[in-house]
C-alpha cells in the first residue's frame, strides 16, 4: 500500500497524463462508440421514409395494419466500470512502469472520459488474496479521485487474478447493463467459461490484457537469479531457443485467451506496458464503431 505522500504524488502525475491524453482524442473517440449504446424504448409513431426497418415494431404495424417504428430516447447515463486485478502477478515491470501502474493509468483514462461525458464511472477491484472490492458507479469529478485514490491505495495480494468472483458478481450482482472493462495480465488467470457468457450477456464486457513485454518475448539471454511469487530464489540460464520456446507458449496462450472471450461476446485487446496504449484503445473503439455502423 503507498504512503499518503507517494498516492498524492502518483495521483497528480496520473491526472497530468491522462489529461495530455484525452487532449489527444480519446475522450472523442470513448464518446462516440459508446454514447449510442444507452438507448431505451420511449414509443412507437408511424414510418416514414429513411426510418431504419430494423427499429419497426411488426406488433404494433399488424394491429394497426400500418408501419410504426419504435422511437428510442438516450439514456443520459451510462454506467462504466473499470474491473482492476489486484494479484501480485501485476507488480512486475521491467520498464518505466509496472503492469499495475499501467493498468492505473488506463483505468485513469477510461474514469475521466466517463465522466467528460457525462457517464458514472464506477470500480471494481479483484483477484488475489483481499475480498474483492466495489465502488458503485457515481457522477462527478470527486468520483473520479475516489476511485483513483482507491486504485493507487490497492494491496496487490495472492499469486494469480481468477475471474470468477467477478464474473459472478457481474451476472447477479450488478442489476444494471454496463460497459465493463476488465484490465488484468488474464494468461495466469483461471475462470468459468460460461460465466463469462452469462456476464456478457448482460453488460458489455471489453477484456484489456496487460502484459510487461519480457512475458510476450521472453527475458533477454543470459543467467538470472529469479525471486519467484513463492519468495524462492532460482538461478536460470535463458538462451536463444529457450526464448523461442517460451514466446511460442506464450502466443498459444494469448490466442487461447483471446477466443475464449470473442467466443463469449467480448473484445479483447492487448496492451504492453511499453505501448502508446491510448492510442490503441482509440483504434479498438474505432474499430467497434464501424461494426455498429455496418449494423
Amino acid at each position: 500500500m503507498l504512503e499518503l505522500k507517494d498516492l498524492l504524488r502518483n495521483l497528480h502525475l496520473i491526472q497530468i497524463r491522462t489529461r495530455k491524453k484525452m487532449q489527444g482524442g480519446l475522450a472523442s473517440s470513448y464518446r462516440n462508440v459508446f454514447r449510442g449504446q444507452g438507448l431505451e424504448f420511449a414509443e412507437v409513431r408511424e414510418y416514414v421514409e429513411g426510418d431504419d426497418i430494423r427499429l419497426i415494431d411488426w406488433n404494433v404495424s399488424a394491429r394497426h395494419r400500418n408501419l410504426y417504428v419504435k422511437q428510442l430516447m438516450e439514456e443520459r447515463e451510462l454506467n462504466i466500470i473499470t474491473a482492476l486485478q489486484g494479484s501480485r502477478s501485476m507488480d512486475y515491470g521491467t520498464t518505466t512502469r509496472t503492469k499495475f501502474h499501467a493498468a492505473a493509468e488506463i483505468a485513469a483514462l477510461l474514469i475521466f472520459s466517463a465522466l467528460h461525458t457525462g457517464d458514472r464511472p464506477g470500480l471494481i477491484v479483484y483477484g488475489g488474496d483481499a475480498p474483492m472490492e466495489f465502488v458503485p458507479p457515481q457522477k462527478g469529478t470527486q468520483q473520479g479521485f475516489l476511485l483513483l485514490k482507491r486504485i493507487l491505495a490497492a494491496r496487490l495480494a495472492g499469486h494469480r487474478g481468477d475471474l470468477d468472483e467477478l464474473l459472478k458478481f457481474l451476472t447477479h450482482g450488478l442489476k444494471k447493463k454496463s460497459v465493463v472493462f476488465l484490465v488484468g495480465d488474464f494468461i495466469y488467470s483461471r475462470w468459468v467459461p460460461e460465466q463469462l457468457e452469462m456476464a456478457c450477456r448482460r453488460h458489455d464486457v471489453i477484456a484489456l490484457g496487460i502484459l510487461d513485454p519480457t512475458e510476450v518475448e521472453g527475458p533477454p539471454g543470459g543467467v538470472f537469479a529469479l525471486d519467484g511469487v513463492a519468495s524462492c530464489a532460482r538461478v536460470v540460464a535463458v538462451n536463444q531457443r529457450a526464448r523461442e520456446r517460451y514466446a511460442a507458449e506464450v502466443r498459444r496462450r494469448l490466442d487461447e485467451v483471446a477466443a475464449i472471450f470473442q467466443k463469449a461476446g467480448a473484445d479483447f485487446l492487448l496492451l504492453k506496458t511499453d505501448s502508446a496504449y491510448e492510442t490503441e484503445l482509440q483504434q479498438l473503439f474505432h474499430r467497434r464503431l464501424q461494426i455498429q455502423t455496418r449494423a
